[in-house]
């Protein structure tokens, strides 16, 4: 192995276990709010160099800290204004993992978050819709249709308090 190489691999290693310190944590907290911002501004509000929070920030998305860099629309003025979120029953027995159905639902367009749970069900999904009905067809036409989903339960959301992203 060249040293090139082991550099290469020892600063992985070092990467993926970055420890967060408080510059760390406030440039997070900052880009949480708005990560369209230029680094130039968010250096100048945490009273930091520029080239530290870039650093940091690489750092950050080097060690998988930070995922990638997004945006929150309003899904109301898209369309989409309901939000519903349905709680699965797994068949255990069925030809497929609970993980295999879990993504199969993962799939389906509307479905924007699924969760393996634990308790009296076995997956919880969040859907978007353009209506009560268009979640109903959602759930009787594709989400029941996965194989492995023995039953569901459908929680319509009347208004949304917090959404972090």
């Amino acid at each position: 192995m060249t040293t090139k190489c082991l550099y290469s691999e020892l600063k992985a290693v070092i990467l993926t276990n970055i420890k967060m310190e408080e510059k760390d944590e406030l440039i997070i907290k900052k880009l949480r709010l708005d990560s369209s911002r230029p680094v130039s501004e968010l250096a100048s509000d945490l009273q930091l160099p520029r080239t530290t929070v870039q650093e940091r920030i690489k750092k950050l998305l080097h060690a998988g800290i930070i995922k990638r860099f997004t945006l929150q629309l309003d899904y109301s003025k898209v369309g989409k204004p309901v939000t519903a979120f349905i709680l699965v029953s797994f068949l255990a027995g069925s030809g497929v993992s609970q993980r295999e159905a879990a993504e199969k639902i993962a799939e389906i367009e509307d479905v924007f978050e699924v969760h393996v749970i634990s308790g009296d069900w076995d997956i919880i999904a969040k859907a978007r819709g353009e209506s009560i009905q268009s979640i109903g067809e959602l759930v009787l036409d594709k989400i029941r249709n996965v194989k492995g989903v023995e039953r569901t339960l459908t929680c319509t959301s009347f208004v949304t308090i917090k959404e972090t992203f």
